[in-house]
């Protein structure tokens, strides 16, 4: 975890904003450059969107203007928007023409115009990443043969036109696809689920930019490095009651340390702890896959096992002991009556595919079985033990990077303990940067999840409720006769 230093950050949700410019398609009348237009003061508010699950950074501008600048400077949605800012001492987002990669204004909206005031006018400035753009212009038209990565590389160079950094995990797949006229994002899509990992036992790649650039890689990679090694915490939280009782505890009344309060953590909500019924309907315990081979004429079935698959795999809470394989979400015991657990029901989700082996050549397709099981489970995964936290701002930090958050266990007359299950390590999934230009404040919005639990819940060998037999059959219209 980084340190700051106190010179440079003397307050927690500090920030610079150093570009805050709208670039005009017009040039000047030299022209020599575009037209710039200074906006920082009449901005309100800036926010700004990292999402593992989205593909591009976008956000949004809100303006106070009072001096009606779309008369003199118009804002037709060709411009682009310079955008650089950063918390003091780390390193941040530097979206800027000098950089060579000012966001897209796409859209203005809510224009509402002040009644105590005449010229004054609040509206919003929307922008992306100009690769968004790029994506609705072009189009994938084309066969790929050789690793996906470098299908991915070329759509991402020469059809998003995108000239950002490209950061990649190989993939085991070595195979010949023909792209039928997608959208670039479409295609990266496509090509994303027949990908499977050069190192991990994963399915299924994620595809999406930070202020890094973008990145190529499967949801296993996010936890681990290398193989069995747990991806460094990149940042520490806990929650202002914890900070309260280690202060206590070093006789101080007050948190001063510049560190210890960017660790605060405002406001925490756990949107969703669990969903059993949604987690069965969706497939993520247990799904069975039925594949139609039209070349060789076979029918196959495969079942997935969530509790099996579980084990194979790196996940937020494996520390290499002997309960690793135990942390998983679904509690060891069987379902009511029945001797089975919720991952022993296969038919709760089917899905019927066809394919056809060796349709070029020599290169073979990556098997269903392979990818679509394991990719219906892990997507429910991210939407298990979800975490919101409202944070101070830190540009250090960006989707995909992995946070430890502490939640203690308040019990009167007992030393603070951490609650096992909510503990731990989080995969930080999108962040929402909000600048208050009003207030001075930068503050970040964090979706976090994790797909194990720190502690193994308990096991039980035998249902503990398997109701009363009272399955009588009975005559409705002989029923009804007793109440006359």
């Amino acid at each position: 975890m980084a340190n700051l230093e106190r010179e440079i950050l003397d307050k927690v949700g500090k920030y610079n904003l150093s570009q805050l410019d709208i670039i005009s398609y017009q040039q000047q009348k030299d022209e020599s450059a575009p037209k710039v237009m200074d906006i920082k003061g009449i901005a309100d508010i800036i926010s700004l969107h990292e999402d593992i699950l989205t593909h591009t950074l976008y956000g949004t501008v809100t303006v106070y203007d009072t001096q009606d600048i779309r008369s003199i400077f118009p804002l037709t949605g060709l411009e682009r928007l310079s955008l650089k800012f950063n918390t003091p001492g780390l390193p941040g987002y530097d979206y800027t023409e000098d950089n060579g990669t000012p966001f897209h204004i796409y859209k203005v909206d809510k224009v509402t115009k002040m009644v105590d005031k005449d010229t004054a006018q609040y509206y919003q400035i929307f922008f992306c990443s100009p690769e968004m753009v790029n994506n609705q212009l072009e189009t994938v038209s084309r066969a790929y043969a050789g690793p996906i990565e470098d299908a991915i590389n070329d759509i991402v160079k020469n059809k998003l036109k995108s000239k950002k950094p490209f950061y990649f995990e190989n993939t085991a797949t070595n195979a010949k696809y023909v792209i039928p006229s997608l959208k670039p994002f479409k295609a990266i899509n496509y090509l994303a689920t027949q990908s499977i990992s050069g190192k991990y036992h994963n399915a299924g790649y994620l595809f999406y930019e930070t202020a890094k650039g973008f990145h190529f890689r499967s949801l296993e990679s996010l936890l681990a490095m290398g193989g069995s090694v747990a991806r460094p915490t990149r940042w520490n939280f806990q929650t202002q009651i914890q900070l309260n009782l280690d202060n206590h505890e070093k006789g101080q009344s007050e948190v001063k340390d510049i560190q210890s309060r960017m660790q605060n953590v405002i406001k925490y909500d756990f949107d969703k702890h669990a969903d059993t019924l949604s987690n069965i309907i969706d497939g993520m315990y247990a799904n069975r896959l039925v594949v139609h081979d039209a070349f060789n004429k076979t029918i196959k079935t495969h079942d997935f096992n969530y509790v099996k698959e579980f084990e194979k795999s790196y996940h937020t809470e494996t520390t290499g002991d002997e309960y690793d394989s135990k942390k998983h979400v679904l509690p060891d015991t069987q379902y009511n009556d029945t001797g089975k657990g919720l991952n022993e029901y296969p038919n709760s989700k089917k899905m019927v595919v066809t394919e056809t082996s060796k349709v070029h050549n020599d290169y073979e397709f990556v098997p269903t079985k392979e990818t679509l099981p394991k990719i219906i489970s892990q997507r429910k995964t991210l939407q298990n033990l979800n975490l919101t936290m409202l944070v101070y701002g830190n540009t250090i930090l960006n989707a995909g990077d992995i946070i430890n958050f502490s939640v203690p266990l308040l019990r009167p007359g007992e030393k603070v303990i951490y609650n096992p299950y909510t503990s731990g390590r989080y995969l930080i999934m999108a962040i929402k940067h909000v600048i208050s230009m009003e207030t001075g404040t930068h503050e970040m919005v964090l979706k976090c999840m994790k797909d194990s639990v720190r502690r193994p819940y308990p096991s039980e060998e035998d249902a503990l409720i398997v109701g009363k037999d009272n399955t009588a059959e009975i005559n409705i219209y002989e029923e009804d006769m007793k109440t006359l």
